[in-house]
């Protein structure tokens, strides 16, 4: 499956001068690899959205996290950030996949 449509948000695209421009951005979802995972919990079933989904890994020699939404007919990339936590790994995030495109699958699964 291919990502065809990206919007990225204001406040993604406001970071800019610290982090990656939009189009990095696309570039980044649909060219590169890292750690996708999604918010989980087990003992609260839809706590946290099923199409929200963070891609962490060094990207233009910065080490981010981008956290993006697949929608019906598009992805939004919500924000991006530096690595904040020390892991995305445990009880409270469900691994994905490498990809965004392995993101858009398990939402659409």
């Amino acid at each position: 499956m291919n990502i065809d449509r990206i919007e990225v948000s204001h406040t993604a695209a406001e970071k800019a001068d610290r982090y990656l421009t939009p189009k990095q951005l696309k570039t980044v979802l649909r060219d590169h690899t890292g750690y996708v995972c999604r918010r989980a919990s087990p003992n609260h079933d839809d706590l946290y959205p099923d199409n929200e989904f963070t891609l962490r890994g060094e990207f233009y020699g910065l080490q981010l996290d981008i956290v993006f939404a697949v929608e019906s007919d598009h992805v939004a990339v919500i924000t991006q950030m530096s690595q904040h936590s020390d892991s995305l790994r445990g009880q409270f995030y469900e691994y994905v996949g490498d990809t965004a495109e392995d993101a858009v699958e398990h939402a659409r699964s």
